[in-house]
């Protein structure tokens, strides 16, 4: 599939959320229907043309079991329309639309100690400000490496502040 294609059925099924007022909550079954993907290997599964059609249909008659009418009704239409070969693709370019359209995105924040709520809403605020978005949906991962400071990580773009990094420009300019 094109990727605009995968752009069309990822900004349609924004736009029906954002009428029914429920792009959070597609954004949240996207982003478990991708992690699903990735740990169960039915990335490789739905992209396969080993496996037929009825046994990806019936994967996604599971998957409907827990989803929103409106997933499902998403899901229906890209079996339908005998896309499901492309359905990670599809769900990979539904963040990307909604980081577009609506200004959301993951912003990771990585520290040598996990962060406070203060600091999170701290975070939260300077990534709205720096990157230009509207929503953060902020994620803090920690790793004892940067020895203090911190790295923030969104839409390509990073601040790093980590004094491990300071440490090694200090470095390069003592030599």
């Amino acid at each position: 599939m094109t990727k605009i294609n995968s752009q069309k059925y990822s900004k349609a099924l924004l736009e029906i959320a954002q009428k029914q007022n429920k792009v959070k909550e597609i954004l949240d079954e996207v982003k478990e229907l991708t992690q699903l993907f990735e740990t169960s290997n039915l990335k490789t599964f739905f992209a396969s043309d080993v496996y037929s059609v009825e046994a990806k249909s019936q994967i996604i008659d599971t998957i409907n079991q827990s989803a929103s009418e409106l997933m499902r009704n998403f899901l229906n239409t890209v079996r339908a329309n005998g896309r499901l070969s492309s359905l990670m693709e599809i769900l990979e370019e539904v963040n990307e639309t909604a980081d577009s359209m609506f200004k959301i995105a993951d912003v990771e924040v990585v520290s040598s100690v996990p962060l406070t709520d203060e600091q999170l809403a701290k975070f939260s605020q300077l990534a709205q400000s720096k990157f230009d978005l509207s929503t953060v949906n902020l994620i803090n991962k920690v790793d004892e490496k940067i020895l203090g400071g911190f790295v923030i990580n969104s839409r390509g773009k990073i601040i790093d502040a980590s004094i491990k990094s300071q440490l090694a420009k200090i470095a390069q300019e003592i030599l």
